[in-house]
């Protein structure tokens, strides 16, 4: 089974690459998972560092697929690269990362396979928390499968998918699939990162510096309009819930 998993960018190749080469080096079978990568068309800097990697990610089967937009859209507007990126995905899933997203576990993508294969046939969105954000007992990373897309149209309706996603679930009365895997999310901005793994080790490590998300800044108030209560948000969430709800009713 084919999976798809993503990033967006701007500017961090560095951060990038890390973040990248530890799923690639923990994932079973490369040969099926695509990998993309969704950059601005002045992003040179990302766009230079996947390029030079290319070849090394080719020994371990990884192919990168990066996808230039035609404007750059910023943090306001994220939603633009995720639904780029769901037009031409052809994984059974399509999964969200951060370019300070580390993945630790070996098998991740058999892990999200297993998750995900029971499913196929019926719309779900996919969620999971990095061992340092497990306390927040929410998902605050997720994806959709295929079916998912094909009933909806759309990976995300605003900036926030996983706000989105967990809103638009809770009102169909669909949950997530949460798989299990370990992954550490470095949290801009904080001066210490702690987690406790699977034997009970505690383990504790600076933060990245605040530089945005995903190389976004985010100093700028987001318009109105494209939160969850209002506006364009309130009516993207009206029309996939409906959606998703005419689609049970089949």
């Amino acid at each position: 089974m084919k999976i798809s998993v993503m990033w967006m960018t701007r500017g961090r190749s560095h951060e990038l690459i890390y973040s990248f080469a530890s799923f690639v080096n923990k994932a079973d079978d490369n040969k099926n998972i695509e990998y993309f990568f969704a950059l601005d068309p002045d992003d040179t800097q990302s766009f230079e560092g996947l390029n030079k990697v290319q070849s090394m990610a080719i020994v371990h089967d990884a192919e990168i697929n990066a996808l230039v937009m035609n404007e750059r859209y910023g943090y306001a507007e994220l939603e633009q690269y995720q639904n780029a990126v769901g037009q031409v995905f052809t994984g059974e899933c399509l999964f969200i990362l951060n370019d300070d997203l580390l993945c630790l576990s070996q098998g991740w993508d058999t892990s999200l396979r297993k998750t995900i294969e029971p499913y196929q046939n019926e719309p779900r969105w996919i969620g999971m928390a990095p061992l340092n954000e497990r306390n927040k007992s929410i998902v605050t990373f997720v994806g959709i499968n295929r079916t998912w897309y094909n009933v909806v149209g759309r990976v995300s309706g605003t900036r926030a998918a996983d706000g989105y996603l967990r809103i638009v679930g809770d009102k169909a009365g669909i949950p997530p699939l949460v798989f299990d895997v370990d992954l550490v999310h470095l949290q801009r901005g904080r001066q210490k990162i702690g987690y406790t793994t699977s034997d009970g080790e505690t383990k504790l490590f600076p933060g990245l510096p605040d530089d945005g998300a995903g190389g976004y800044h985010t100093e700028n108030r987001i318009p109105p309009k494209y939160e969850f209560e209002k506006g364009i948000g309130k009516e993207r969430i009206r029309e996939d819930v409906q959606r998703l709800k005419n689609w049970r009713k089949q």
